[in-house]
This record gives structure tokens, sequence and C-alpha cells, in this order.
């Protein structure tokens, strides 16, 4: 092989805060090269990736109505309120709604959960407010659950943040249901959710369009999606809609985070904090924040201070952190 001749390849590259697929032209050696760097990231990410993808098929198939639940979470993206007959400047002017997906596995049996709302960030705040609705779904069609297994990718904003890791050790608390979260590895966190998106937006963009059927705010959406969701399951004699629709109002969320979330999260940024770790000494951080927390898979509370956390889901290095 003659390592100076010419070759090309693709590869993704962050350009100006923005991922773009950049076509490369250099040497067999500078190919060679740049696969050598990449390599072990490479290989760890396919090891998370296998691990984690058949720990969610085990967790999945254990699940029960009596002892827990698997709850897939995700945003899907904001649902544009379009209007079949509207003046040019009205493009400019287009309202938005938030569309929140849940799919739950109960062993064989399966649920599908969307939450509409007219808060439009996707935030730890609106997270905490959606887990409301979830818990108060399953102490009225599972009251013996005893736990959720949260599901997600590994979306550092709303999901996989220590906001969010110090409202799930509250969970038994706010919610009297114990809670654990998994993650799927980066890049592999498309599931049923997005199919519960789609579904819900394509009856509405179809009747918006076709029907002259007017939206204009995310309540509309709500009450429209909810109505035909009753509809279908009545036409097709099931016992349950295909999709449970619900709302929240955006009021909602800002209470919970400014009367309750923010004071929480107060408390956990002055309070000195310290990382205990299992089988790693010296592995501890002064900031008060879980140490390489995007690089974790799995995180189970041990009381309403501590979650332990691992790389794998099934990884026996465990890892302990405690707020105080």
């Amino acid at each position: 092989m003659d390592l100076d001749e010419e070759c090309s390849w693709t590869l993704w590259k962050k350009v100006d805060n923005k991922f773009d697929l950049q076509q490369m032209i250099d040497s067999v050696d500078s190919l060679l090269t740049e696969i050598k760097e990449r390599w072990s990231t490479f290989l760890l990410h396919t090891f998370s990736n296998r691990e984690q993808r058949e720990y969610i098929k085990d967790l999945r198939s254990q699940s029960t109505d009596k002892s827990f639940i698997v709850a897939q979470i995700d945003f899907s993206m904001n649902y544009t309120l379009l209007r079949q007959r509207e003046v040019q400047q009205g493009f400019v002017s287009q309202h938005q709604a938030t569309l929140f997906t849940i799919h739950l596995t109960i062993g064989q049996g399966q649920r599908n959960l969307a939450i509409i709302s007219n808060y439009l960030e996707h935030t730890t705040a609106f997270v905490y407010c959606a887990q409301k609705v979830l818990v108060e779904f399953i102490k009225k069609n599972f009251p013996l659950v005893k736990k959720i297994n949260y599901l997600s990718d590994g979306a550092c904003a709303h999901f996989k943040n220590n906001a969010n890791i110090l409202n799930l050790i509250h969970h038994k608390t706010d919610y009297d249901l114990e809670a654990a979260l998994t993650f799927t590895a980066a890049g592999h966190g498309k599931g049923a959710g997005g199919g519960i998106g789609t579904v819900i937006k394509t009856i509405a963009r179809r009747a918006t369009l076709s029907k002259n059927i007017l939206l204009s705010t995310a309540k509309d959406f709500f009450e429209f999606s909810k109505a035909q969701q009753l509809t279908i399951e009545e036409r097709s004699n099931k016992d349950c809609p295909g999709v449970y629709v619900f709302y929240i109002e955006a009021e909602e969320v800002e209470k919970a985070k400014n009367n309750f979330l923010k004071a929480r999260s107060e408390k956990f940024r002055k309070s000195g904090k310290k990382n205990h770790l299992l089988k790693i000494a010296n592995d501890s951080s002064d900031l008060g924040t879980i140490r390489g927390i995007r690089m974790m898979h799995e995180f189970q509370p041990t009381s309403d201070t501590t979650v332990q956390y691992r790389t794998t889901s099934r990884s026996t290095h465990i890892r302990t952190f405690t707020f105080k």
C-alpha cells in the first residue's frame, strides 16, 4: 500500500458550533492516522451501545404490573400550529406546542402517552411535571407497580444532568414510587416515542390542511388530539386509546420551577458535596457535581441523598454520589 497515495473520505466535524459532514481529501497515511485517533472512542461507544441494548431488552421482558414498569421518555420536536388559510405574514408568526412522549412497557403489555403543553422549553422542570402526570396514570391503571425504570437518550439539557439526577433521588418522596434511570448509548435513543409523536402530529396536520380545522393554540391541539384518539378507540372497539393524551399548562411548569425545584437546586449548589466511589479512591469532586456524568448510563438511588451510577447498566464498577 502506498501511504502517500491520495484518497477521500467523509467525516462529521463541528464547524461554527454545528456538525456537518465534511469531504476530506488527503493521503492514505492521514486517513489511517485519523482512524487510529478515533479508534478507542469508537470501541467504547460500540461496547456501550451493545451492552445497553441487551440490558434494556432484558429489562423490558422482566417488567410486570406488580413490580416495575419501563417508561421510555423523550421530547418530540415542537409541533407548529399551521392554519390552512393564513396570510403570507402569518408564516413568520406561527405558534408552537411542546410534545412529550412516553412509551410504557408492562410485561407483554404496552401503553402510549403524549403530553402537550404551551410551555415551549425542553427543560428538567418540564420533565418533572411530566413525571407527575405519568405517576398519576400508573397509580390509576397499574396500582400494584412499585417502581418506574425510566429509559431515555443522553440529552444533557433535560435528562442527563445533575438537576435531573437530584430529582431522581427524591422520586420516592415526591411521588411515592421508586425510580431508576437508564440511558441508551449516545445517538441510539430512537424508539416507540418517535412513533407516538408522528401519529399525533400527522393526524392534526392532515385535519388542519384538508378539513379546514383551526388549531390556534396548544390547548386546541390537545383537545383535538385527545378527541381523535377517543374516536379511533370507539371505531376499533378497543378497550383503551392508542395514545393517552394529556395537557400541562405553562404556569404549572413555572410554578414547579420557581416555588420548588429552584430551591432544591440552590440548596444543592450551595452545600458542600463529595463524590464517594466504592472502588476507586481519590476520585472525588469538590464542585458538587457528578463527575463524568455524560459517560454514565445507569443511575439507581439508594436513599433520598445518594445515587449509585455506572458506565453501563451491568458494570461491576459502581460509583456513589451523595447530595448533602
